[in-house]
């Protein structure tokens, strides 16, 4: 539907139109013009933020309960040396309920690490979704780094973790963001989440160290997440590393 009298001249006006020659009904400052959205998608208008993240939360929390009767019923069956172990669903997970989306966690990642002194849109746009198919909605973002490294960085076979070191700080000098190679490698494919493990391995080792004090917080993923803290640290099946301001320890 159009106003007859303003009518779109071509198809591009109707994603983008220009502002009516008109006068405000408001005094209020306009945010934005009038914009066409497909019905069923976030795309093309203003989103606020803090109300998608609780949505998101709520959204995951219903799905999640939604799947309560057929998981208390699910075993998972091991199958070992010293013969086969049953274990419940929720003996094994726990904290099923307690998951956070991982777009909440992204910016729980970014306020914690030292990436925080910079406004995270000015590093990243969100290219968000929000559909429903086949009676189930569907709601998330992907991030969409604004600016990326010349090439990528591979846990080439034999690299030293020093070397590593030296090449995420060259990243995020390249960038002009602290600690941006970690979000550019759980959020694309920029920086391969083998530099991480080699990293951490090259904490628990003892070959490098991180001084500075950081909040916990873990990459986005139920499995084989790379945890940050101040210092290596006991986190079970998790994989944790420190803070990026590195010092450098003898080989």
């Amino acid at each position: 539907m159009v106003d007859p009298d303003y009518r779109p001249g071509k198809v591009d006006d109707l994603f983008e139109p220009t502002w009516v020659l008109r006068g405000s009904a408001v005094e209020t400052q306009q945010l934005a013009g009038p914009v066409y959205r497909p019905r069923g998608r976030s795309g093309g208008g203003i989103v606020h933020m803090r109300s998608f993240l609780a949505r998101r939360t709520r959204i995951e929390r219903e799905l999640r309960d939604a799947q309560r009767p057929e998981l208390e019923n699910r075993v998972i069956r091991e199958v070992g040396p010293d013969g086969t172990r049953d274990t419940a669903f929720f003996d094994a997970n726990p904290d099923w309920f307690d998951s956070v989306p991982r777009e909440n966690r992204f910016f729980v990642a970014w306020e914690r690490s030292s990436a925080a002194a910079d406004r995270i849109f000015a590093h990243w746009a969100l290219d968000i979704h929000d559909v429903e198919d086949r009676g189930r909605r569907e709601i998330g973002f992907i991030p969409r780094s604004l600016k990326m490294p010349t090439e990528r960085l591979l846990a080439d076979e034999g690299v030293s973790v020093h070397r590593l070191m030296e090449r995420i700080e060259a990243i995020d000098t390249e960038i002009g963001l602290p600690f941006a190679w970690f979000f550019l490698m759980t959020h694309g494919h920029w920086v391969d989440s083998n530099v991480g493990h080699a990293i951490a391995n090259g904490l628990r080792t003892g070959r490098v160290g991180y001084p500075t004090r950081t909040p916990p917080f873990c990459s986005p993923g139920r499995t084989n997440r790379i945890c940050f803290e101040q210092a290596p640290w006991n986190c079970g099946s998790r994989t944790c590393i420190g803070r990026k301001t590195a010092e450098r320890r003898g080989a």
